[in-house]
């Protein structure tokens, strides 16, 4: 006998599962239909016609009928159906299947990749490229996240950055994206620090720390105890943010100081880690002071002035090099847990893979709706798209689906064996004729 490899039987039991899957959606889909129309509002609805819908799926194309009523109160055509479950039926698609071609398409590298992952997984292809491209933008343009406001902690931490991507068919050659992460701080999950409530700021329009400030007083209640500790590189946009909130701690961000210094003296190993030493401690004395002693015969002619421009820099704007805590020890507050921070340049790689890696360019709306289908992905939104708008047509007068009971009940008769035992095969009887019989049937 040749038995299949364990990647056919994997295959094959993953198609029949989608069969299956399929049969019994269908049941449950009609059935609860069915409840709709024995329950409805009969003076207010008035059945017109039933229709058959095919609806992609996780586990393949599901085939249903679903009745259309006339509103009598609007006048419209509805589907009771589809305002049950919260649904579109006019996508043709669910909302599991678009939440993974999103989620797909947002990891990237690209909407055809995953178009193309899509069909690796289903044995079919349920969506092209551009229709994947044409959900995520529509998605990310529709969706709504209320944030549920929560007390402010005594210090918020916010790492603010801009990410630079290509544009195509405009004048301009490309756009900054100015975005802000703020948390609570750091907490421990297994073996990884991670960032407490993070959230994301993706600014559109106007002053970038007016719309922050609007961000944060959305999902906190802010007083004026509330600290603000900013981390970012330095660009002016970013240092505004002191001449906007009361208590506020402006630092230089040690990655994009460390990685300029790496520039001018990485090839001076003694003195590239004296430098980097002070700077991992924020010891600025002894920082400024080695910078001094690099002489200018050791910097490359041509990286000279800009060398001696930096250090004049960083000389102007020394305060912006302490450690945020020690300001907070100051001011009463207890640091215990606080770790120096810096993780803009980490969160911001993930967005440049996506969206900058192989030169890509965008147009406005598409590179918008990209970034906010990553923040989505990466703080874990439910998939709403849509969901907001059908929840205010629903209707009160149905009860609520029983859905234990519409699994469990009989759809048809069983086909298959059952664990038992048959008692003539136990006993003197299984010498028998009839007993020799059904042992001849043993295999079947």
């Amino acid at each position: 006998m040749i038995w299949p490899t364990m990647e056919e039987l994997e295959e094959m039991l993953f198609r029949l599962l989608q069969e299956q899957f399929a049969a019994a959606m269908t049941y449950i889909l009609e059935d609860i239909d069915r409840q709709i129309m024995e329950q409805r509002d009969k003076k207010r609805y008035r059945l017109k016609n039933a229709y058959e819908i095919d609806v992609d799926t996780l586990f393949g194309t599901v085939t249903f009928k679903r009745r259309i009523y006339l509103d009598r109160q609007t006048g419209k055509h509805v589907y009771l159906l589809d305002q049950m479950l919260q649904y579109d039926g006019q996508k043709k698609i669910s909302p599991c299947l678009e939440e993974v071609a999103v989620a797909f398409a947002s990891q990237g590298p690209s909407y055809r990749d995953s178009a193309d992952r899509l069909e690796k997984l289903l044995g079919y292809r349920p969506l092209s490229h551009e229709a994947i491209r044409g959900r995520l933008i529509s998605e990310a343009e529709t969706l709504i996240q209320k944030p549920v406001k929560r007390k402010a902690p005594p210090v918020l931490f916010i790492e603010a950055d801009g990410l630079y991507t290509k544009l195509q068919r405009t004048k301009a050659k490309g756009i900054e994206h100015r975005i802000a992460i703020v948390h609570e701080g750091w907490e421990k999950e297994g073996g990884r620090i991670c960032l407490k409530e993070k959230k994301h700021y993706l600014h559109e329009r106007g002053d970038f720390w007016e719309g922050l400030g609007r961000f944060l007083s959305q999902h906190y209640e802010l007083d004026g105890d509330t600290w603000l500790v900013v981390n970012g590189d330095g660009a002016p946009w970013i240092k505004e943010c002191q001449s906007y909130f009361h208590r506020c701690i402006f630092q230089l961000d040690r990655f994009h100081v460390a990685r300029e210094l790496r520039n001018y003296v990485g090839h001076l190993p003694g003195q590239w880690r004296r430098i980097r030493k002070a700077l991992a401690e924020y010891d600025v004395p002894p920082l400024l002071s080695a910078l001094e002693q690099v002489a200018d015969t050791d910097i490359p002619t041509e990286k000279r002035t800009g060398y001696r421009q930096y250090v004049r820099y960083l000389q102007r704007n020394q305060d912006d090099l302490r450690d945020y805590r020690e300001v907070l020890r100051q001011a009463g507050l207890d640091t215990t847990g606080m770790r120096p921070m810096g993780s803009a340049e980490a969160q911001m790689r993930v967005m440049a893979k996506r969206t900058k890696r192989g030169g890509y360019s965008w147009s406005k709306r598409g590179i918008r709706a990209m970034l906010k289908a990553i923040i989505r992905f990466k703080e874990g939104w439910d998939n709403q798209a849509g969901i907001q708008r059908a929840a205010a047509e629903k209707t009160d007068v149905f009860r609520e689906a029983n859905m234990k009971q519409l699994l469990q009940e009989v759809q048809q008769t069983s086909q298959g064996c059952l664990n038992g035992v048959i008692r003539l095969l136990k006993g003197p009887m299984q010498s028998s004729p009839t007993g020799m019989a059904l042992k001849g049937l043993r295999g079947f």
